[in-house]
């Protein structure tokens, strides 16, 4: 690099600490690489484009966390960008983590539809390979679920997803296993964020892609038969109603959103003799464009446009949606000649009693596994069938894996969170769309032999153990100042609980960051999380405050309830009152936070 264009650089208008970041990554072999986007992001940036300098300055004013299970954002050059040497460093980190620990020297790779992945992937191949581990890559794109399977059938010490999941296109991440098939958690989490920051600031093991040579490479037929069939055959015996669905005639529009849940939804469900249409158009990776959706989130309806004009074209039942990586759901149910979309806690409550009903009895000692942010309704009738239950987690399904991994003979009779992720079994260690698929049509299945919608299924159970209405809102922040903004809420109300929250008396506060003694380490670790219980006489409603760990927002969760079993007759009335009082304690709590927000945005 000249040293005309190192002048360049300390022409531009930004921080010394930013311009000597960029000269780094300019010079250094390191950083070889990324050199030529830089090189143009910098010349666009002398040449007086606003952008260009802007993005320069967040690129190289601070390092890409290590979030919830890994690292992702933006794709571009810059210590806070992905990237390939983010890729290496990330790696690395988890080499020396596995080591450290002794863990299997062998690991497992799994790649979703965005451009990029599969380069990455083979990056990451080539870097775990130079640590002398034995890595197999599956070489075309698979379900994040799969990953989680085979890093526990091929007994691996460590996998890696390369997916940023519904992110925007524009994005690529890194998400780590560990040898449970789950992601990482407590001590080993702190110790693979330790060993990932030391890669990133020490020397690199030499890593290039020649060294794939020595990569177990599963492709073509062969990822069919020695990756998709096992992993297929465990989802299915996920199930619980007996032979064939033909007879009920259900009929099933899907989605997987540009990703890769056809190759796991579509297969499972017609195995047991369910239609299913798919959104051709959207079977495509569209070069992770994502280029018919504004977001290729699932939990957002709008997602589903497309999936419901098929269903409306061909009668279908119920709409099912994927995100990019397949583990998580959305869906929407047929209603006369419309299709109403449900949330990500009413469909775990239809799946929970679904499973409940068709084995009740027949749990054992299972289990349910769920978060303090989910419906209190998936403990309510958990408990109703005798069935043992944990639902005080935090949230990621890493926390469902802890608990499986303290009681691993305990068998899950099924787990979620209300971001819409489902889990049962235990050989797969996180949310699995294909299984959260099959159960709910499962559940539909049963609802229409025994001449019921899925909705009457809902009332059913509302009328059973109370009318639950959840609602979330989300307070976006983003860079910096957002931080601070919302940090500066969370200690706010830490110090000084409010005590009332929409006209309800605070009764009980829950700190998740101090001290717990449950007897499980894994329900007593800490988190940025705070929990408030309301009064309300016949109503009773939870309120939770938590940072999210993957994008720049205060998450604010309002849980309301009817008190006790409700009439059929009345439901409509309890309904209308309850989804009132969530409304207003969600209104009267983002106020409040928006309030302490605002100085410092």
């Amino acid at each position: 690099m000249s040293e005309d264009f190192l002048e360049i650089v300390a022409g531009l208008d930004l921080a010394d600490e930013v311009k000597d970041a960029v000269r780094s990554w300019l010079v250094q072999e390191r950083y070889a690489s990324e050199r030529a986007g830089l090189v143009e992001l910098v010349r666009a940036a002398a040449a007086g484009d606003a952008g260009a300098l802007a993005e320069l300055d967040d690129a190289f004013s601070r390092t890409l966390p290590i979030g919830t299970g890994g690292r992702r954002g933006k794709v571009g050059p810059g210590p806070n960008r992905f990237n390939a040497v983010v890729v290496r460093e990330t790696a690395q980190g988890v080499a020396e983590a596995l080591k450290a620990a002794g863990d299997a020297p062998r690991a497992v790779i799994v790649y979703d539809t965005r451009r990029d992945s599969r380069r990455f992937s083979e990056i990451a191949a080539a870097q775990l390979a130079a640590n002398d581990l034995e890595v197999t890559l599956i070489d075309a794109p698979r379900p994040t679920p799969e990953l989680s399977f085979l890093v526990r059938s091929l007994g691996c010490g460590a996998g890696i997803v390369m997916s940023a999941s519904h992110n925007p296109p524009e994005d690529n991440g890194i998400k780590i296993y560990g040898p449970d098939g789950a992601q990482v958690l407590g001590a080993r989490d702190r110790a693979l964020m330790g060993a990932i920051l030391a890669a990133g600031a020490g020397p690199l093991p030499t890593a290039r892609l020649e060294q794939l040579a020595g990569v177990r490479r599963i492709a073509g037929a062969a990822v069919a038969s020695s990756a998709d069939a096992p992993y297929l055959a465990y989802v299915a015996a996920q199930g619980v109603l007996p032979g064939s669905l033909a007879d009920a005639g259900l009929v099933v529009a899907f989605t997987p959103l540009h990703g890769v849940g056809h190759w796991s939804v579509v297969p499972t469900l017609r195995a047991r003799g369910i239609t299913v249409h798919t959104v051709d158009a959207q079977c495509d990776p569209d070069e992770g464009r994502f280029s018919t959706v504004r977001s290729a989130n699932p939990e957002l309806p709008e997602s589903m446009a497309m999936a419901v004009g098929l269903a409306q074209e061909v009668g279908a039942d119920l709409v099912i949606a994927t995100d990019p990586d397949a583990d998580r759901i959305g869906a929407c149910v047929r209603v006369g000649g419309a299709y109403e979309p449900i949330d990500g806690n009413r469909l775990g409550v239809i799946m929970l009693d679904h499973v409940l009903r068709e084995q009740a009895g027949g749990h054992g000692d299972g289990w349910v596994l769920t978060t303090m942010v989910s419906s209190p309704l998936i403990g309510a009738l958990a408990r109703a069938h005798g069935v043992t239950v944990v639902d005080d987690l935090l949230v990621g399904f890493k926390h469902h894996a802890g608990m499986l991994e303290e009681q691993p003979g305990r068998p899950l009779v099924f787990g979620c969170e209300e971001s819409h992720g489902y889990m049962r079994g235990n050989g797969v260690r996180d949310k699995d769309g294909a299984i959260a698929a099959l159960l709910l049509s499962e559940a539909a299945v049963a609802a229409k032999r025994a001449g019921e919608t899925l909705l009457g299924a809902l009332a059913r159970v509302w009328c059973a153990h109370g009318y639950h209405r959840e609602r979330t809102a989300n307070l976006v922040a983003p860079g910096l100042r957002g931080r601070q903004a919302i940090a500066a809420v969370m200690t706010a109300w830490r110090a000084h609980p409010p005590a009332a929250i929409g006209g309800l008396a605070v009764t009980q506060v829950d700190d998740r960051k101090a001290p717990r003694a449950t007897g499980s380490p894994t329900r007593d670790l800490p988190g940025d999380v705070l929990s408030f219980e309301l009064a309300a006489g016949e109503r009773a409603c939870r309120l939770v405050l938590r940072p999210s760990g993957t994008e720049p927002k205060l998450k604010v969760y309002a849980m309301a309830r009817s008190v006790g079993q409700v009439a059929p007759a009345a439901l409509l009335a309890v309904q209308e009152d309850v989804d009132a009082l969530v409304d207003r304690v969600l209104a009267d709590a983002e106020a409040m936070a928006r309030r302490i927000m605002a100085p410092l945005l």
